[in-house]
C-alpha cells in the first residue's frame, strides 16, 4: 500500500471515530434475564437482575468492558489534563490539607495531614497548638495494600493513647490499632469488623485502658448478614478481641426490640464520666435513647427518650442538666432543659423559642454559657449566647453560610468555630471571652484563590410546583451574560434531613472558573427549612425532592442562564434518587447527568449494601404502601424505551459499603438499551474502590477530572471536547 493511500485511510478512520461514539458490545445486557417480582398484585419486571450478581464472571467481565469503554472516551476529552495541573490553586498560599482534627482537654492536638505532593494521610500530633508537630503513623506502616487510608482517629481523655482505623480500596470498613504516644509505639492490639466512622465512632472509658466501639459480624459484602446485627462492645487493652463484652445488641436486649438492620451505639457523652448512653442508630433524623450509670456484663438500660420525642441533638453540663435541640411542635427546632436525674421529655422547659425563619443547627456548653447556631435556608448561619437567661447574638469574622461549634464542655471556657462559604475555605477560629472577639486558629491557615474575587453568589426562592418556595443557590462570575448560553451544573441531594450547606465545592472551582454557572437545589427531604423540609421529600413525598429540583432547572432556564442544551445536573449516593428520577421524568430539560454511586433502583435497595438500613428513610417492598413509593421514586424502572435522554456518566465501588454498584450497572444497561439520543451512557467502575470516602487525592482528583469534563463536553464547551 502507498503511503499516501495509508494516511488518506488514517485520517479519514480517525475522523469517523471522532464524530461517532460506538457502544460497547455487551453480551450480558443485552441477553435479559427478565427476573420477575410480584408486589401485592404489582407484577414488576426487572430485565437485567442478573447484573446483581457481582459474583458471575460474566457481569465482572460486562462491567469491565463498560469501565475500559467510558475510560477510553473520558480520556480523550481535551482540557481535562487543566483540571488536574490547576488543582493547586484551590489551595491559596499553601500545599497541607489536614482533616480529622481532635483536640483533648489538655491541649493535645491529633490530626491526618498530606502534602499535595502524597497521595497519602498520615497521623500526626502537636502537644499544644504553639508546640512541633511529630508524625506518629503512616497508613503503609499498618498496611501492605497501596489503598490504605486512614478513616478514623479518636485519642484518649489524657492523649496518651490514640485510635486509628484503617480500611483498604475504599471499603471504609477496616481494623482498628493502638498508638501509645506516651511510648511512641504501636500495640499488638488489632481489632477487626470495625465501621466507627459510620457507626457512632469510639468512646473511651476514663480509664484511658478501655473503649467502646460497634463490632460488625459479618463484612463480606456479598453475604446476605452483611452489616447486619451489629453490636456495641467494650474492649480492654488487656484483653483480645474474643474476649469483648456485648453492652448492647439485638441479641443481649430482647425488650428493646432492636432489629438486624438497626445500629446499637453506645457512647458516653457527658463530661463527668458518670453515664453511658445506648442508641437504636440508623438511617432517620430521630433515634430512642436509654441511659445507664455504669458499664457492666449486665446493664440495666433506663429510657431517655423515644424517637417519637424528635429530639435531635443533647448535651449535658456538670450538674445534669441536659439540654436538647427537639421538633416537637417546632419543625425549626426549639431547644428545652431537662434533668438527667429525672428526664421528661413531654413536659420540658422551653430556653430558646422557634425561629420561624431560621434553623436550630448546632449547639454546644462551656462555663460562659450555651452556644448555638441558627441558620436561613441552609445558607445563612448565626451564632448565639444563652447566658443567665439573657440571649444574644455573637458577632463571627466573616460572613458565613455554615458555622459548627466547638467546645470542651460547661468546665472548660474554650470556644471555636469553623466557618465555611461557597467562595471560602473552612477557616477555624478561637473565642477571645476578655475582648468578645475571634482569633484565627488553624494548624495551616490558607488563603482560597484570588481567582474566586469574582465569583457571585444569589441566594433566591424559586417557586415549585406545589407553589412551595425552593432555596436555589447561583454561583457564577460578575461578567456574566445572560444569554441561554452558558453551560450550567446543577446539583441537589434532598434526603435524610441532610442540608446542602456551603463549602467551596471544586466542582464548583472549575466550573465557574471555566465560564459556567453553578447551582444548588435545596430540594425537599433535606434539612434547608427544618423538619417539616425532610418529611416534604419523605418516602410518600419524596417526589418533591425531584420535582423541586426540576423546578430550579426550569427557573434557569426561563430566567436565560442557560438552555436545556446546556444543562448537566449531578449528584451522588442518595442524590442519585433526585438526579435519576428528573432525567427520566424531564429528559428533555438536561444535555447531561452525572450520578456517582447512586440509588437507582429502589425497588431492590433494602436487598443490597446497608439496605436494611435504608429502610427507615424510603420505605420497604414489604408494605403495600410503602412498596408503590418505592417503585415511583425508582429511577431504573423509569426508563421508557425509544426516548431521547440525556448523556448520562454513572460511577460504582465494588467496595462499597453503603450502595451496592449493581445498582449504577442495571441502570447503565437499561438506558444504554433504551435511549435513541445517540448521546452516550457510560459506566465507571472503581474495582478497588468504595462509596468514594477513602478515595486518596489522586482518585479524587481523577473522578473531579472525568465528572467536569463530561459535563463541559456534553454542554458543549469548545475548550472540552473529544480529540
Amino acid at each position: 500500500m502507498k503511503k499516501s493511500t495509508f494516511l488518506l485511510m488514517f485520517l479519514i478512520s480517525t475522523l469517523l471515530f471522532n464524530c461517532e461514539i460506538k457502544k460497547p458490545v455487551n453480551q450480558v445486557a443485552i441477553n435479559k434475564s427478565f427476573k420477575d417480582y410480584n408486589y401485592f398484585g404489582y407484577n414488576i419486571q426487572d430485565p437485567y437482575n442478573n447484573l446483581e450478581n457481582l459474583n458471575d464472571t460474566l457481569v465482572l467481565k460486562w462491567l469491565k468492558e463498560q469501565t475500559a469503554f467510558s475510560d477510553e472516551i473520558i480520556e480523550r476529552i481535551k482540557g481535562r489534563e487543566h483540571i488536574i495541573a490547576f488543582e493547586k490553586e484551590m489551595e491559596g498560599d499553601t500545599d497541607i490539607n489536614t482533616k480529622y482534627l481532635k483536640i483533648t482537654s489538655n491541649s493535645k492536638y491529633f490530626y491526618l495531614k498530606n502534602n499535595l505532593s502524597d497521595s497519602t494521610f498520615s497521623l500526626f500530633y502537636r502537644d499544644g497548638l504553639d508546640n512541633e508537630e511529630k508524625i506518629l503513623v503512616n497508613p503503609n506502616h499498618l498496611s501492605s495494600n497501596e489503598n490504605a487510608t486512614i478513616n478514623y482517629i479518636q485519642p484518649n481523655y489524657d492523649g496518651s493513647k490514640v485510635l486509628i482505623n484503617v480500611s483498604e480500596n475504599g471499603a471504609e470498613i477496616g481494623n482498628m490499632y493502638i498508638f501509645d504516644v506516651t511510648n511512641n509505639t504501636l500495640l499488638k492490639d488489632v481489632i477487626t469488623n470495625c465501621w466507627p466512622s459510620a457507626l457512632g465512632g469510639v468512646s473511651w472509658l476514663t480509664n484511658n485502658e478501655s473503649f467502646i466501639y460497634s463490632h460488625i459480624p459479618v463484612i463480606d459484602s456479598n453475604s446476605e448478614e452483611f452489616i447486619l446485627n451489629t453490636a456495641s462492645v467494650l474492649y480492654s487493652l488487656e484483653q483480645n478481641t474474643k474476649k469483648r463484652t456485648v453492652l448492647l445488641s439485638k441479641n443481649n436486649n430482647l425488650n428493646l426490640k432492636i432489629v438486624s438492620g438497626d445500629f446499637p451505639i453506645v457512647s458516653i457523652r457527658n463530661q463527668s464520666k458518670k453515664y453511658i448512653f445506648g442508641r437504636i442508630g440508623g438511617a432517620r433524623n430521630y433515634d430512642d435513647y436509654y441511659y445507664a450509670k455504669h458499664v457492666s456484663n449486665s446493664i440495666e438500660w433506663k429510657t431517655l427518650y423515644k424517637k417519637e420525642d424528635k429530639v435531635k441533638e443533647f448535651i449535658i453540663d456538670d450538674n445534669d442538666n441536659l439540654f436538647f435541640v427537639t421538633a416537637q411542635n417546632a419543625s425549626n427546632y426549639k431547644i428545652g432543659k431537662t434533668s438527667l436525674v429525672h428526664p421528661n421529655f413531654k413536659n420540658f422547659e422551653t430556653i430558646i423559642e422557634e425561629d420561624a425563619t431560621a434553623v436550630i443547627t448546632d449547639l454546644v456548653i462551656t462555663s460562659e454559657g450555651l452556644f448555638y447556631i441558627k441558620t436561613k435556608n441552609g445558607v445563612d448561619a448565626r451564632l448565639y449566647q444563652l447566658k443567665n437567661n439573657t440571649t444574644k447574638e455573637i458577632s463571627i469574622p466573616k460572613q458565613s453560610g455554615n458555622i459548627r461549634l466547638i467546645s470542651n464542655g460547661s468546665r472548660h471556657k474554650q470556644l471555636w468555630i469553623k466557618i465555611e462559604g461557597w467562595t471560602n475555605k473552612i477557616e477555624r477560629y478561637k473565642y477571645n471571652f476578655e475582648d468578645e472577639k475571634f482569633k484565627r486558629d488553624d494548624l495551616y491557615p490558607s488563603n482560597a484563590s484570588n481567582k474566586l474575587n469574582d465569583f457571585i453568589v444569589k441566594e433566591i426562592e424559586v417557586t415549585s410546583y406545589d407553589g412551595t418556595k425552593v432555596p436555589l443557590s447561583i454561583i457564577h462570575k460578575k461578567n456574566l451574560v445572560l444569554d441561554s448560553n452558558n453551560p450550567v451544573l446543577i446539583t441537589g441531594y434532598g434526603a435524610y434531613g441532610i442540608s446542602d450547606t456551603p463549602y467551596l465545592d471544586k466542582h464548583m472551582y472549575h466550573w465557574v472558573n471555566n465560564g459556567g454557572v453553578y447551582a444548588i437545589s435545596h430540594s425537599r427531604g433535606g434539612g434547608e427549612k427544618g423538619d417539616a423540609w425532610h418529611k416534604g421529600g419523605y418516602k410518600k413525598t419524596k417526589p418533591n425532592t425531584w420535582k423541586d429540583f426540576i423546578a430550579c432547572t426550569e427557573y434557569l432556564i426561563s430566567e436565560n442562564y442557560s438552555s436545556p442544551k446546556k444543562v448537566a445536573a449531578w449528584s451522588a449516593s442518595a442524590g442519585g434518587i433526585l438526579i435519576g428520577r428528573a432525567i427520566t421524568e424531564r429528559p428533555d430539560l438536561y444535555a447531561a447527568a452525572i450520578i456517582k454511586v447512586g440509588i437507582l433502583n429502589t425497588l431492590r435497595n433494602e436487598f443490597g449494601a446497608n439496605g436494611k438500613n435504608g429502610i427507615k428513610e424510603f420505605g420497604t417492598v414489604s408494605d403495600s404502601l410503602e412498596f408503590k413509593y418505592l417503585l415511583e421514586m425508582d429511577a431504573y424502572h423509569h426508563i421508557k424505551e425509544n426516548t431521547n435522554y440525556p448523556a448520562i456518566f454513572l460511577t460504582a465501588g465494588l467496595n462499597d459499603s453503603r450502595i451496592s454498584a449493581w445498582q449504577p450497572a442495571k441502570f447503565a444497561a437499561r438506558m444504554q438499551a433504551s435511549t435513541i439520543s445517540e448521546r452516550p451512557v457510560l459506566l465507571s467502575v472503581d474495582f478497588e474502590g468504595g462509596h468514594g470516602f477513602d478515595n486518596s487525592e489522586n482518585k479524587r482528583n481523577k473522578e473531579l477530572a472525568d465528572v467536569l469534563t463530561f459535563a463541559f463536553w456534553q454542554t458543549g464547551h469548545p475548550d472540552y471536547q473529544l480529540d
